[in-house]
């Protein structure tokens, strides 16, 4: 039965107010029905779990939706007749293995008899006035009998300074595997490889489900998208939804972005129904949205002071179009295509922009990109992952590239009005 369309302002204020709380750019996702693909990871996580002596490290880019996955495992664990016990904490640059484990154990309680009968509720950490060992977390967690399913989430993980923490936690989590303890430990973190997070700690490998978070496929966005429009009464069609997943490269920050905005546009002149063409009328909103982190980070990468200063803009939004391989890198003759359509009066090679690419990665221009490999063999990548839809989205705003050019560097695959993807991932 179709939803029926607002007819009077406080009807629109509150369409608005629902598109608003369906999409959240800046959190992770909480509610299961919202929580669009990952099967694959959903799986991996929960077979973790299951499994006496085994735990999980989730990794990938920032911005790919750790954190929303770690936050789904606690909606599709409940089991009958066992109690989910699940913690999450964030760590901090400054934790210790102390702190760290205070944090997860203020969030734990059991009930202790007074001396009338009745019972009062302490908090785990309370036993605990001095220093926390590997040996006390083995002995708190095997205190849990079968009849509960303890998940412990150690969120951002990568940003813990002290090898030695690193190390306690590694060991901890050896300690509760060898020992087959009934509950999981979840490690969280932004990183290319799980060693750079367990930092040569490589013996507890083995004790861990090893789950890549990649960048979101197309199917994936599609579904976030209409998932969301359909809860709220708003239609859409196959070129929109195409351009929300092209201009988010992937990443659910703006899949999330893009597809509100240009829902809150619709409602504000009075549609229920989102056409490509309100995907535009909504970059400007959905730009001044974006953390100002990455808007000074780009007025720095691209700042004019030299003559040689005016490519500055379209090389680094032609290194946003390039090609690349699995972990986002490109090579810098990948640049020498979309460099010649955003500006094709000229015949550029990869020696006239080679000491823009140079600057990309000094300090100078905020080392927007990051490059990898010997001379003459060089990869980049943009060093934060959420650059690369602000350059593109900056680019089509300011009027430096149109849809046509843009389309010329996207794999659009051919969409009937079911809106049928193909579930290869974006790798441009």
């Amino acid at each position: 039965m179709a939803t029926p369309k607002p007819k009077t302002q406080e009807d629109w204020d509150s369409l608005r107010a629902d598109i608003t709380e369906a999409f959240s750019p800046g959190a992770p996702v909480q509610e299961k029905d919202l929580f669009s693909g990952r099967t694959s990871q959903i799986r991996a996580l929960m077979d973790a779990v299951s499994q006496r002596g085994r735990h999980a490290i989730v990794y990938g880019e920032r911005g790919v939706g750790k954190t929303s996955l770690a936050n789904i495992l606690k909606l599709v664990m409940h089991r009958p007749n066992r109690e989910l016990i699940y913690v999450r904490v964030n760590a901090d640059p400054n934790d210790t293995f102390t702190s760290l484990w205070k944090k997860v154990f203020k969030r734990m309680t059991y009930n202790v008899e007074t001396g009338d009968g009745s019972q009062v509720v302490k908090k785990v950490s309370d036993d605990f006035q001095s220093e926390i060992s590997p040996d006390d977390v083995q002995l708190v967690l095997a205190e849990f009998s079968e009849n509960h399913t303890p998940i412990i989430v150690l969120d951002e993980f990568d940003r813990i300074k002290d090898q030695a923490t690193v190390h306690l936690v590694a060991d901890s989590i050896k300690s509760l595997s060898d020992y087959s303890v009934n509950a999981t430990v979840v490690i969280v973190g932004v990183a290319e490889d799980i060693s750079s997070l367990i930092r040569g700690h490589e013996s507890v490998t083995r004790a861990l489900i090893q789950i890549r978070m990649p960048r979101m496929s197309p199917e994936e966005i599609k579904q976030l998208v209409l998932t969301r429009y359909t809860r709220c009464g708003i239609s859409t069609d196959a070129d929109a939804v195409w351009k929300i997943a092209f201009l988010s490269r992937g990443l659910p920050y703006y899949a999330h972005l893009l597809a509100m905005n240009a829902a809150r546009y619709c409602i504000d002149h009075k549609k229920t129904a989102v056409k490509h063409e309100d995907v535009d009328r909504a970059l400007d909103s959905s730009i001044g949205e974006l953390d100002q982190s990455i808007k000074e980070k780009y007025v720095l990468a691209v700042r004019t002071q030299k003559t040689d200063g005016i490519l500055y803009p379209s090389v680094l939004l032609a290194c946003a179009f390039a090609i690349t391989d699995e972990l986002g890198r490109f090579q810098q003759s990948a640049v020498t295509q979309p460099l010649n359509k955003i500006l094709p009066d000229k015949n550029y090679q990869p020696s006239t922009f080679a000491l823009h690419m140079n600057a990309f990665c000094e300090e100078d221009r905020g080392r927007v990109l990051q490059r990898f490999g010997s001379a003459r063999n060089y990869r980049y990548r943009f060093s934060d992952p959420m650059m690369q839809p602000f350059v593109i989205l900056k680019g089509l705003n300011e009027g430096r590239i149109t849809d046509q050019i843009a389309d010329i560097f996207s794999t659009k695959p051919q969409l009937d009005l079911d809106l049928e993807f193909s579930n290869e991932p974006l790798r441009r």
